[in-house]
């Protein structure tokens, strides 16, 4: 190379140094400095050539490439860590219509609920696994939610909700969600991995995957925060979102048993709560599904549903499946009802996992649960069926009202870890997003939340 060439290269070195500094979506600094050296080993009329398709763009500050080439090793750096090779040779991949093996040791009624949600997949929510193969053998997997274009503005608390509700439509971001929604809202992490397997390195390889679809905004996994540690490294964020909540019932023999083991106070609520319940006539009936049978039953109950989601101050963004009808009709629940002068003013529904009594549903009359107290009741009539079948615990999802909280023995933490493809959404989030969300309970390292049942 002569020695005006080599002048060239260095002025050229020079003035890229400082870019990958002030803009980090760029291609990485290495790549430029190997484009350079060929550019200088060139001859002069090659080099000539080459310079017209590498340039530095004015706006924004980037390299940028001639087509094709070493295009698989230009990496934003939000994705090149992502873009490792799985941790243990692990394969990772979607796979439609997957059935978790009995290694991975989850129960068949919540593999069954979850394969009736994935058939009524939206052009909007759509529910996968991410499988984890070593050698071809299943080794762990994940129920993946995408949700796609959902306004940012949706997960926030409603008075900020209603303020900025403008900017919703301008704010559209396409999530992959990993939690147990699809899965009875369990309180335990939704990775699902086998016996023997690096728990750390499994859910490292499926989040990295994750992280590497196009067109995904960010990455959201929801588990406990004891399950939770492996993201601090990965660039996620993290924080407490709504604790789950649940009933002990291993004491409890009969429900006698059970309100013998509450607070004095607690069991003169109950006296008081069950009283008004049965002044008004009220009754509470069980009913095995799918429901598919009973229209007019099953048309009742989804019109409460309907109504749950429209008094709720939190927006389920997967409901468009969760809350589907025709999912509803076909989900094998016992539903237990709440009746008054044959109009149905509250429902509560269950799945029956091993030694577990698990809420996957519920609705209210609005205009008439509240005077008969339907919801108390129910939870009552939820502990006494759940005891009947021989139950341990009583799940009821998170902690979203007061009623609850009072109700349940337990509060299990949930911890968020998020993952934001840009740097500005992620300045953006962690400034002021992350505790304004309606979810949001706290920081990650803030004290575990225990239950008040007062």
């Amino acid at each position: 190379m002569s020695e005006s060439g080599g002048r060239g290269v260095s002025a050229a070195v020079r003035l890229i140094r400082p870019i990958p500094k002030l803009y980090s979506r760029t291609a990485t600094w290495s790549i430029c400095r190997e484009k350079l050296a060929e550019l200088g080993s060139m001859g002069a009329g090659n080099r000539h050539r080459e310079r017209r398709t590498f340039r530095l763009s004015p706006s924004p500050l980037q390299c940028v490439f001639p087509p094709g080439w070493r295009e698989s090793r230009v990496r934003r750096p939000s994705l090149r860590v992502m873009s490792q090779p799985s941790p243990d040779n692990l394969e990772v991949a979607f796979e439609p219509s997957f059935e978790p093996p009995a290694e991975l040791s989850l129960a068949p009624d919540l593999t069954a609920n979850y394969a009736l949600f994935e058939r009524y997949n939206t052009a909007d929510t759509e529910l996968r696994w991410a499988v984890a193969r070593q050698s071809g053998r299943v080794v762990a997997a994940a129920p993946v939610t995408r949700l796609r274009r959902r306004p940012a503005t949706d997960m926030l608390r409603p008075e900020w909700r209603r303020r900025l509700g403008w900017l919703g439509p301008l704010a559209r971001k396409t999530s992959l969600i990993v939690d147990t929604a699809f899965l009875a809202f369990d309180e335990h992490s939704p990775f699902q991995i086998a016996e023997g397997v690096d728990r750390h390195a499994a859910k490292q390889a499926i989040a990295r995957f994750l992280c590497r679809q196009k067109k995904i905004d960010t990455v959201w996994i929801a588990e406990p925060p004891a399950e939770a540690a492996w993201a601090a490294g990965e660039r996620f964020d993290q924080f407490q979102i709504l604790p789950m909540t649940s009933i002990d019932l291993a004491g409890s023999a009969s429900f006698d048993d059970f309100l013998a083991s509450l607070s004095k106070k607690r069991r003169r609520n109950y006296r008081h709560e069950s009283g008004v319940f049965a002044e008004a006539g009220a009754t509470i009936a069980t009913v095995e599904g799918p429901l598919a049978a009973q229209p007019q039953l099953l048309q009742q109950l989804v019109t409460l549903l309907q109504a749950s989601e429209a008094h709720s101050d939190l927006i389920a963004p997967y409901n468009d499946v969760l809350i589907a009808p025709a999912a509803f009709a076909e989900q094998q629940q016992t539903a237990l009802i709440a009746t008054v002068d044959d109009r149905v003013v509250g429902f509560m529904s269950f799945l029956h996992v091993g030694d577990r009594w698990m809420q996957v549903h519920g609705g209210l009359d609005y205009d008439r649960s509240h005077d008969v107290l339907a919801y108390h009741n129910l939870i009552y009539a939820g502990v006494q069926a759940a005891i009947e079948r021989g139950c341990r615990e009583m799940t009821m999802g998170p902690l979203n009202n007061e009623t609850k909280r009072r109700a349940a023995t337990d509060l299990h933490p949930i911890a968020a870890s998020v993952w934001n493809r840009w740097p500005a959404d992620r300045w953006l989030a962690r400034a002021w997003f992350f505790k304004n969300f309606g979810v949001y309970y706290g920081p990650i390292e803030a004290p575990e939340a225990e239950a008040a049942g007062d």
